[in-house]
């Protein structure tokens, strides 16, 4: 392992323990201060113009001066938000702290896969899926520390220790990380709607499409809902949910470490199909009629999902990026999928008081009809080697 991708892994393994426990802390923390369903909703979506924005400017950026001072940044930022957090129990408060949260977070996404790709192209996929693996295992440990925090109803500590960790991810990252010469591109003058027009390849606006698709689908059941809809449907503890999430975690991270061995053709179609098992695995869980079916059924909705897919996808969006434009267009696919979070926490908000599975429901849906999408994808054969 040389020295880079090493600080790649142990940044990636600090930011998933400090962001395991902020968002699993957040909505017990939002709904405990009395913030109605409604109003998460539109904390968890208020942000999603302003990640767009931030993201597609950030990856352009680091075309350009490199990915580490940005991906540095990105832990501050988030540091800084787990650490206000407590200290700001109000509505456009926690309103403003959310969208720089999930600014931070998707700034942290693009530039660990960009540096990943600056590293070494050709173990993208076995690299992305480790360090995406382990980024997610690290947070299990997070979700599972934080649920027996709040047995105490200890919220101020569990945001310290998220920020903590965060903050010394970056302090590491910024002391051990050399970026390599040859790396970045003169400015070439381009305007700012110049950056922000979707001038991609066919391929990637298929990708942006579906993960668009897809996105509005996992906000309906992956914001504030995921932990309150075991609490408020079957009573289960903080404790509880803390260890249904940390499996939830683990079932996610642990598929990924072996993808980039498994997985060396059909990206297409293997894609396709593990996105369609996901929603099938989500929608049905929502129907289960007790509690352990249907935590069963929904622990199986990454193993047989996320967990295969997310290298996949990363993959192809890194193989149809330009070689000169690769920050700006990795981070326009993932900006335009982030616009989801528009539409699926205000879905939630408003099912979530009168159908507690809804959620679950209308997510899985959602996420079988974003795979159709990527049926206009190119074929296998007439892929080429990214």
């Amino acid at each position: 392992m040389n020295r880079n991708y090493a600080f790649l892994v142990a940044g990636s393994l600090m930011f998933g323990l400090g962001l395991g426990i902020y968002e699993f802390v957040l909505p017990y923390f939002l709904d405990e201060h009395g913030i109605s369903m409604q109003r998460l909703g539109v904390i968890y979506a208020a942000g999603a113009m302003f990640v767009f924005i931030v993201r597609v400017y950030a990856g352009e950026l680091s075309d350009r001066v490199g990915r580490k001072s940005l991906y540095a940044a990105s832990l501050l930022v988030t540091s800084a938000v787990s650490g206000l957090t407590p200290y700001a129990p109000i509505f456009w408060m926690q309103m403003v702290l959310k969208s720089l949260r999930d600014a931070g977070s998707t700034v942290f996404d693009s530039m660990y896969q960009l540096a990943l790709h600056d590293e070494e192209r050709w173990r993208y996929l076995d690299r992305m899926g480790k360090v995406r693996g382990l980024e997610a295992i690290a947070a299990a440990a997070g979700v599972f520390g934080a649920g027996w925090l709040l047995v105490s109803r200890a919220y101020t500590g569990a945001f310290a220790l998220s920020a903590f960790v965060l903050f010394a991810a970056a302090v590491m990252f910024l002391a051990g990380y050399r970026q390599r010469a040859g790396k970045t591109r003169q400015s070439t003058g381009e305007s700012l709607p110049g950056i922000f027009a979707l001038d991609l390849p066919r391929p990637l606006l298929v990708l942006a499409a579906s993960a668009f698709v897809f996105t509005a689908g996992l906000a309906v059941s992956h914001c504030f809902v995921m932990q309150l809809f075991w609490s408020r449907q079957f009573g289960v503890s903080p404790a509880g949910v803390g260890t249904i999430l940390m499996i939830h975690r683990l079932t996610l991270g642990l598929p990924m470490l072996f993808v980039g061995s498994v997985v060396k053709r059909h990206l297409k179609q293997i894609y396709v199909t593990f996105v369609i098992l996901e929603g099938i695995a989500l929608a049905l869980s929502g129907l289960m009629p007790s509690f352990l079916p249907a935590a069963v059924v929904w622990l199986t909705h990454d193993l047989f999902g996320a967990g295969v897919w997310i290298p996949i996808q990363s993959k192809l969006i890194q193989r149809y990026s330009r070689p000169a434009t690769r920050g700006r267009d990795v981070s326009k696919v993932f900006a335009v999928a982030s616009l989801g979070w528009i539409v699926g926490p205000l879905i939630a908000g408003a099912v979530f008081e009168h159908w507690y599975s809804g959620p679950f429901v209308i997510s899985g849906t959602i996420m079988i009809l974003s795979a159709l999408v990527l049926l206009a994808l190119p074929a296998d054969e007439a892929e080429t080697a990214a």
